[in-house]
């Protein structure tokens, strides 16, 4: 079945459905074995379930075995049919619940780190409303890094994303949220404070977040050998305030650790300050549910610092 065949999918039927739910459990999960608890079936179970559909589609789905799993291209675009199907299946519940003013389902929101920490973001006052007016819908919160907020959108795995990647992708609508200003910062009791010419002849290294192109280029501007990795803004606060390291934070978070970590900003290291536009984004072919049209407007609707 490593091929496709030449019959046309069958007319597809409520339990062909059921099996749809399972294979995107299992796809999502990343294997049968992960599966087993968000299921509640055991792996031979779902094995079984998974053959059920191949044969049924006339085609495999996934490589699954010691080697791990791995989607055909075929089950990859089975797979973006089945989280249609069942967003479909979820906008007529959220439709006959709306015509009888109830709000119900799941909205799955991805952040990016430390939002909670810019008084500008406002989320926990919007959270807060969201759950006074419906409480019967299931929130689901997590932490990405910027690409992997845009590829979870796309991919229809989140409702909504709150990043600071650059508008202009055609596939998703953009709301801009807040800002936030970066500086170059190095330990306050480093003395004598480094100049930005002082870094490479003192030793520093400069702290590169994953994927962060700025930091990338201000190391190669200014010849530093020394590079340190770390995943997060916490992560480079933590070296930074050890001393012997610089990086790029926002203000609002290098004042919030001021009482406990005082950081300074690199002397003459103006010129390499940007700004990043957080948004909140959403993927412009998924309606979104009654649920994420409200959580919407209620982040456009709550002042900030709430």
């Amino acid at each position: 079945m490593d091929q496709l065949t030449h019959a046309p999918v069958p007319p597809i039927s409520e339990a062909d459905l059921r099996l749809l739910r399972i294979f995107r459990a299992v796809a999502e999960a990343g294997g049968l074995t992960a599966a087993e608890r968000p299921l509640g079936m055991e792996r031979s179970t779902i094995s079984r379930h998974l053959q059920a559909l191949e044969i049924r589609l006339g085609a495999r789905l996934c490589f699954r075995g010691p080697a791990g799993f791995e989607l055909t291209a075929f089950g990859a675009s089975a797979l973006q049919a089945a989280i249609a199907a069942c967003d479909a299946l979820e906008m007529v519940r959220h439709e006959l619940n709306l015509a009888r003013n109830i709000l119900t389902g799941e909205l799955r929101i991805g952040i990016a780190d430390n939002c909670l920490s810019n008084p500008r973001c406002r989320l926990v006052g919007a959270l807060a409303r969201f759950r006074e007016i419906a409480p019967d819908v299931t929130l689901n919160l997590s932490i990405g890094l910027p690409d992997e907020l845009v590829e979870s959108i796309s991919e229809r795995r989140l409702h909504l994303a709150v990043s600071g990647q650059p508008a202009g992708n055609p596939r998703l609508d953009y709301r801009s949220l807040f800002t936030e200003e970066f500086r170059l910062y190095v330990a306050a009791d480093v003395l004598p404070s480094p100049g930005l010419a002082e870094l490479n002849q003192r030793g520093f290294a400069l702290v590169t977040r994953t994927n962060d192109r700025r930091t990338q280029t201000l190391a190669r501007h200014l010849d530093l050998k020394r590079i340190a990795v770390a995943f997060g803004l916490e992560a480079v606060a933590t070296m930074v305030a050890g001393g012997g390291f610089v990086g790029f934070l926002p203000t609002h978070y290098a004042e919030m650790l001021a009482p406990m970590y005082r950081l300074r900003e690199v002397g003459g290291a103006e010129a390499f300050r940007y700004t990043t536009q957080f948004s909140l984004i959403w993927a412009v072919d998924r309606p979104l549910t009654p649920g994420g049209h409200l959580f919407v407007r209620l982040l456009a609707e709550t002042p900030d610092g709430a």
